[in-house]
């Protein structure tokens, strides 16, 4: 698609982008503001960097403030990325888990029901697929989810097939591994956690050296978002499931490896005893993207040693954010 095909697109949208103070939503946010997209945030979080757009503060949970902001605006095209998506908090409070990861998705998709709403795109996560031993995972393995934060996913995934199936809503869900770059400021996560460790002269400690994991830079996972909105091989509605990788797998020792090499710190990795409450962690989760390339033409753009080195960079240079 030529890129002023791409701009028109765009411009006809109102887009919602809920969880739009995110990591990702926020990165979205930007774009579509770009693409001259008139583009309404939702977060519990202002909005401060990005002008032209409009910041709306407010939960997923509220089914009413969801249809009002839709009926306003006239919205046409929903990003759903609002979420709780740390596992150690799914694991601690269930039931929070449950009431934004789950409630929050039906809320959005009856929204979508009730107004007749032209693309909706549900974000998933490579957990749903749970221990499933035959990797690389396709998008045609039935969920096997076991911790609360991976079955809120796929009961959300669950709900989006069920909406699209019953009531012939045109629902996207992407599938994505872990998405990494420079602004992520949720330390939980791994890629974030080692730098700011390593910045401050800490020994990066890491429990889980064996297990497998793929990673993916923020602007191909960017780009994934918009294009799974953009194709479509024929105008029927139905629900589409898309999984967004590298396709290329590492173990997370040899990532805290890479980015130790990188940052050119004489320090060592300190191995830690695997938590009781991660005893059931996945040891193999990476996904295949072969569907993508062939119905989307996607396919991830930057690799891990330079999507590595522009996210040190970052940090490097953001110190006083975190430190």
């Amino acid at each position: 698609m030529k890129e002023g095909a791409k701009m028109s697109f765009w411009q006809q949208r109102v887009v919602l982008v809920t969880g739009a103070s995110g990591f990702v939503g926020s990165r979205l946010v930007n774009l579509l503001n770009k693409k001259k997209s008139k583009v309404i945030a939702l977060s519990n979080k202002e909005i401060k960097s990005i002008r032209g757009i409009i910041d709306v503060r407010g939960s997923v949970e509220n089914f009413q403030l969801l249809n009002e902001i839709i009926k306003k605006y006239k919205v046409n095209t929903i990003f759903h990325l609002a979420a709780q998506s740390i596992v150690e908090i799914g694991q601690d409070n269930p039931i929070k888990t449950f009431e934004v990861n789950i409630r929050g998705t039906w809320n959005i998709l009856e929204c979508a029901r009730e107004n007749n709403i032209q693309k909706v795109v549900i974000a998933s996560t490579v957990h749903v697929y749970g221990d499933n031993p035959k990797v690389p995972f396709k998008e045609e393995y039935f969920p096997q989810p076991s911790r609360p934060y991976e079955t809120s996913k796929a009961c959300a995934d669950l709900l989006a097939q069920s909406f699209a199936d019953t009531y012939d809503l045109s629902v996207e869900i992407p599938r994505f591994v872990n998405i990494y770059g420079p602004g992520d400021l949720n330390f939980s996560r791994l890629i974030p956690k080692v730098i700011k460790s390593i910045l401050q002269g800490k020994q990066p400690e890491v429990w889980d050296v064996g297990s497998i994991r793929d990673f993916l830079y923020i602007d191909d996972a960017i780009t994934a978002y918009l294009m799974i909105a953009e194709k479509r091989v024929d105008n029927k509605k139905r629900l589409r499931i898309f999984n967004f990788g590298t396709g290329n797998q590492i173990k997370i020792y040899d990532l805290v490896q890479k980015i130790i090499q990188i940052m050119a710190k004489g320090i060592k990795v300190r191995i830690e005893q695997l938590p009781q409450d991660r005893s059931n962690e996945i040891k193999k989760q990476y996904v295949s993207i072969a569907k993508a390339k062939r119905e989307l033409g996607w396919y991830p753009k930057v690799t891990l040693d330079n999507g590595l080195s522009k996210t040190i960079t970052w940090y490097q240079g953001n110190s006083h954010l975190f430190i």
